[in-house]
């Protein structure tokens, strides 16, 4: 009795084993099951991230998946996409990113997104990019592939940007192009 006891637990176990690697491939995720464990998928999500009470960030994502990480890392994957909302000081809308694909690292504090970027600020500044790498706790925004930085006086392609999450600071080398709007009154 005892025996046969062991035995169905042991089989439930390998049976809840197999499906949660197989729920692993059939979300699309890249991990190995010894690397990652993942804690929950949710949909339809709106998470906002506070400091000392007060709004820094609003994540919208049609599907997020929270995953925990071998250091006690929470990471959340964003695979069908996301929109972030940075707010100022005194709670106004900074700046809004869009992108088809992020992933949020905890520890690191650190967004990395792919596959049409849109970025824009209060002001209609626009950076379009293929990906971007954004330090929260440097308030920094960095890329190394091709991006383009559009606002009323131009627009300029570059590789190798370094900003922050409003665009008061921009820094972009390796220039292939640029355009200024002139005012020929």
């Amino acid at each position: 009795m005892k025996i046969r006891f062991v035995l169905n637990l042991s089989l439930v176990l390998i049976g809840i084993l197999i499906s949660c690697v197989e729920n692993n491939k059939i979300n699309g995720l890249k991990y190995s099951s010894n690397e990652h464990q993942s804690l929950e998928t949710s949909t339809g999500v709106t998470l906002n991230f506070s400091d000392l009470g007060k709004s820094k960030l609003l994540l919208k994502a049609p599907k997020l998946i929270k995953l925990m990480a071998d250091q006690e890392q929470l990471i959340m994957e964003c695979p069908e996409g996301l929109e972030l909302i940075f707010y100022d000081s005194l709670m106004n809308e900074e700046s809004v990113l869009v992108a088809d694909y992020g992933k949020l690292f905890s520890n690191e504090q650190q967004l990395f997104v792919r596959e049409n970027v849109v970025f824009n600020n209060r002001n209609l500044d626009t950076l379009f990019a293929e990906e971007l790498e954004i330090d929260f706790a440097k308030d920094s925004v960095y890329s190394e592939k091709l991006v383009t930085f559009s606002n009323s006086e131009g627009k300029i392609k570059g590789t190798k940007l370094k900003a922050n999450s409003n665009f008061t600071f921009f820094q972009l080398s390796d220039v292939s192009e640029s355009h200024v709007n002139y005012d020929l009154q």
